[in-house]
């Protein structure tokens, strides 16, 4: 049973310093590849961005929220509609076979 803990414990260690080493998020590759100070640091610094980032998304949807908005639909009907006196037609006409048929 622990060598199966052990294994899935490296297995799992091994796919995060490998998605650590290949992100494109900033910082994320100090966590795999730096002493464990470094890593500490680094692992507070990602908590800390993370935390702020939710708080200013919470602050700006708080904020958006808190506006009124009023919403006024106004209807003008016309008794009977005026059309353009305007036709267009096809440049290449209609040929007699056409109306033949």
């Amino acid at each position: 049973m622990s060598d199966n803990t052990d294994s899935m414990k490296s297995k799992g260690t091994t796919e995060f310093e490998q998605f650590c080493t290949t992100t494109s998020a900033h910082g994320l590759h100090y966590l795999a590849t730096s002493s464990r100070t470094t890593k500490f640091t680094w692992l507070i610094i990602i908590i800390l961005a993370f935390v702020f980032g939710i708080f200013h998304l919470y602050f700006l949807v708080s904020e958006y929220l808190k506006y009124d908005y009023h919403e006024s639909i106004l209807v003008n009907s016309v008794e009977t509609p005026v059309f353009p006196d305007v036709t267009i037609c096809d440049s290449t006409g209609i040929s007699d076979s056409s109306l033949e048929r």
